[in-house]
């Protein structure tokens, strides 16, 4: 993510509401994609250094989990983000509600860099917009009908279990499934992949099959075998971004879609901030090689605090083949709906 700035010169975050050194009120415009200072106007409008107008998507307003703004000409209640939520969490309960917030910030992070890509996320060809459905099921509350809620994706809409906002219970799952890696962000960046899937690989089947395999081979049997087998398989690492990324070409797909998010935006960050030069010629293949040097100097950092490695992974030839590969279809679906060529 790019860095951002108060007028008072003080650096300023992505999620911020007011800045910490000028106690100026912020907000962000999805429009601009900027990070705006506010002065209170009339009502519940805000006015920017220039004089343009704005207000606060209404989950600020009503429950504090929200720094996205609305032109304060348009008829829209709720923000870019907020409004593609088509189920909430019971919100009457306080620890719904913060929890809720968290996944929200990791929506926002999510809609933030698909955005500064250039991805569609109201849908291709007449394919669904991306939605959100953020539920619960009787781990959480015992008075709902639901007694297992999986985190996916289906036509355009994207569920996640309210557990995994809880980070004890995130961490729990973790461990008890192996896993080197699990959060909130690679979540939603993962489902994400799914919702990209079709309209990315339309053209090219023959070249995808040839990389991640066969997505027709059947699914549900395939993720049966993944959880049911105590043992992956031990060439997973030879040719898959993650474990998890072995179980069907579909979620290989996702996983390597969803650390494609992951490096993108951490590359911005660090270049913003000064740790790498040139990330952003993403033209060849700087970007990787950039990444490669600076997610090592990260787990360094991590080991340098006694803290887990922010990045385990170690990555194959074939899994940076596969990240080149969805690279070349974010730069084609950046400019749908009139899809080019693949080059």
């Amino acid at each position: 993510m790019k860095g951002f700035y108060c007028g008072c010169d003080r650096r300023i975050f992505f999620e911020d509401l007011i800045c910490t050194h000028c106690n100026r009120q912020l907000g962000f415009d999805p429009g601009e994609m900027r990070l705006l200072m506010l002065t209170p106007a009339a009502g519940r409008d805000y006015t920017t250094s220039w004089g343009s107008l704005y207000r606060y998507c209404r989950n600020h307003d009503d429950y504090g989990v929200c720094n996205w703004l609305i032109p304060s000409a348009a008829n829209d209640a709720y923000c870019l983000s907020c409004r593609r939520n088509s189920v909430v969490p019971n919100l009457a309960i306080d620890r719904n509600v913060v929890l809720w917030g968290r996944l929200e910030q990791a929506k926002r992070r999510l809609l933030y860099t698909l955005l500064s890509l250039g991805l569609p996320i109201d849908g291709i060809g007449g394919g669904p917009p991306m939605t959100f459905r953020f539920l619960e099921d009787q781990r959480a509350n015992p008075y709902i009908e639901e007694e297992f809620i999986a985190t996916g994706h289906q036509a355009g809409t994207i569920t996640i279990n309210l557990l995994e906002a809880d980070d004890s219970q995130r961490h729990s799952i973790q461990e008890s499934m192996s896993e080197r890696y699990r959060t909130l962000l690679g979540h939603f960046r993962h489902e994400s992949g799914h919702y990209y899937f079709e309209v990315a690989v339309d053209a090219d089947r023959d070249a995808f099959r040839e990389l991640f395999g066969d997505e027709r081979s059947d699914y549900a049997a395939a993720l049966k075998t993944y959880y049911e087998s105590s043992n992956p398989p031990p060439e997973w690492a030879s040719s898959h971004i993650s474990q998890y990324a072995s179980a069907h070409p579909l979620e290989d797909w996702a996983e390597t879609w969803a650390h494609y998010l992951h490096i993108v935006d951490t590359l911005e960050t660090a270049e913003a901030a000064g740790i790498v030069r040139g990330a952003g010629a993403i033209c060849s293949d700087s970007w990787l090689n950039a990444w490669l040097e600076t997610s090592v100097t990260m787990n360094e950092l991590n080991r340098s605090m006694g803290i887990n490695d922010s990045y385990p992974f170690s990555l194959s030839s074939v899994a940076l083949d596969k990240l080149k590969f969805i690279h070349r279809r974010v730069e084609r679906l950046a400019h749908a709906p009139a899809i080019a060529a693949d080059r």
